[in-house]
Formats: structure tokens, C-alpha cells, sequence
């Protein structure tokens, strides 16, 4: 696909809770992106990968604390979101786009779905984080009105963050 052309209006997209036993189809796009983030650590892209194989997806699945949301154009994931409710909360873990379809309002898209699944629960806040070199990352969570609550430096695998919260 043409990123010029990839507008959120153009595609056939379809956001959905994950609940397909397809795990390996979900463990490959996911991994496929971690590995080439490279504003993490090669230690820390191993170590991310880990947590998304096809076992490590399927016992998410079972875990009613977990949620993997995903876009798909066509039949094809375009994104991906993953989680866990915590007191009340909802931690996003990860929240990956294919690069080919990136700034076509996926991510923004998949936040969106989330925050209205989240109301309807009587979740109160959303929270993250991102690296403190992610620009895209960092655009995104101010154009959807979430804070900045601290910059951790040297935290997770040695690498500096940013925590951030929104309010439901």
C-alpha cells in the first residue's frame, strides 16, 4: 500500500476485540513490528518479543484482566492493542501499527474504540507510557488529551519514559 494514499476513509477497516484462535497471525504482526522499533534497545526488542508468542497470546486470551484489540483492512491486521485492567484501570502495554499504513488514523482509531469500550465498563483512566524518543507516540497521546505524569529515566531496560494517564 501507497502511505500516501492509506487514509483512514479509503480503507475497510473493522476494529475488533481479538478472540480468534488464529494466534500465530497476531504473534507475527506483532513481532514484526517490535523488531523494528528501533527506538528500543536490541535487548529490549528480544525481550518484548517474548511476550507475544502464539502460547503467550493464547493465555492472554483466557485472562479476562487482558485485551487485544485489532484493525484489519480487509482481512488483513493493520494494528494491534494490548492491555490489562488494573484497579479500575487500563493499562496499555502496546499499541503497534503496520508501517505501511501509518498516519491513516489507525492508532488513533484503535484508542478511540478502546476508550469507548472502557466507558461502558466504568473504567475511569487509561495510562501508558512511551519511550521519551518516540515523537509519533508522543504526538498521538497529546492530540488525544492524555498528560504526561513523569519521565522515568533509565527505566524499563535501562531506557528513559514517559508515563502518561488520561481520565475517563
Amino acid at each position: 500500500c501507497n502511505r500516501e494514499n492509506n487514509k483512514i476513509s479509503d480503507l475497510k477497516m473493522d476494529i475488533s476485540v481479538f478472540r480468534n484462535k488464529n494466534t500465530k497471525q497476531l504473534s507475527r504482526f506483532i513481532k514484526n513490528i517490535i523488531s523494528k522499533t528501533f527506538y528500543y534497545s536490541k535487548y529490549a526488542r528480544d525481550e518484548e518479543m517474548k511476550k507475544f508468542g502464539p502460547s503467550a497470546i493464547k493465555n492472554g486470551l483466557r485472562d479476562r484482566n487482558k485485551m487485544f484489540l485489532v484493525a484489519r483492512n480487509n482481512d488483513k491486521i493493520v494494528g494491534a492493542l494490548n492491555g490489562h485492567y488494573d484497579a479500575r484501570m487500563f493499562w496499555v502495554d502496546w499499541l503497534v501499527v503496520d508501517y505501511s499504513y501509518r498516519r491513516s488514523g489507525i492508532a488513533e482509531s484503535l484508542m478511540k474504540y478502546l476508550e469507548k469500550r472502557l466507558r461502558k465498563k466504568r473504567i475511569h483512566k487509561i495510562w501508558c507510557d512511551c519511550r521519551t524518543s518516540n515523537k509519533k507516540s508522543i504526538a498521538l497521546l497529546k492530540k488525544m488529551k492524555f498528560q504526561e505524569i513523569v519521565k522515568l529515566k533509565e527505566h524499563w531496560y535501562k531506557q528513559d519514559f514517559f508515563l502518561w494517564q488520561k481520565y475517563l
